[in-house]
């Protein structure tokens, strides 16, 4: 059974991610981040169900433009009734293997994903249009930071146990929804 215990909680290792009004119903968010892996393996965290499922949600579908690409978030709290979310459909907009995933969901709006190989690693920026309330848009700040977040550590062959995510980790994303209130 996967374990959360070796999991970095400092949701302060990255900076905080940005938000640009793209207008008068949607807003983009943006997050850019550096990883110590290669975009080929970057890329396979993206688009990999088998390694998806590590760190974001469950996945069916393929990385090829035209494609659906239908996501099943994990972190759901389960008080012993089996619940699990319903999947948002989606289709990929534009995939440039290992550069590019443009996703269109119907929960998420438009998700991009640009990587570039930079010091030895890759250089991840990420954005999310989406047409929600503001409080909303705080809540998707800190649902993609802790996300992103997540990925550096499946980078690091590690597995989120998504059936404690809320004990492990409910606590550290409260703190980071707080730093994008204050902001």
């Amino acid at each position: 059974m996967a374990s959360n215990a070796t999991f970095n909680k400092d949701m302060t290792r990255f900076p905080l991610g940005t938000t640009a009004a793209v207008d008068a119903e949607s807003t983009e968010l943006v997050f850019t981040r550096h990883y110590d892996a290669a975009p080929e393996a970057v890329w396979a965290m993206l688009t990999d169900p088998e390694k998806t499922q590590m760190w974001w949600a469950k996945v069916r579908g393929q990385a090829r433009t035209g494609s659906s690409f239908d996501l099943k978030w994990l972190n759901v709290k389960d008080e012993g009734h089996g619940i699990e979310t319903d999947w948002w459909n989606g289709r990929v907009t534009e995939a440039q293997e290992p550069r590019v995933l443009e996703l269109s969901n119907s929960m998420h709006g438009r998700i991009r994903i640009e990587l570039e190989a930079e010091n030895g690693g890759t250089k991840l920026t990420f954005s999310n249009t989406v047409a929600v309330p503001g409080e909303v848009v705080l809540m998707s700040l800190a649902g993609w930071h802790f996300h992103l977040d997540h990925l550096c550590d499946a980078l690091e062959g590690k597995s989120v146990d998504w059936q404690r995510w809320w004990d492990d980790f409910y606590p550290c994303w409260e703190q980071i929804h707080a730093q994008y209130q204050a902001r």
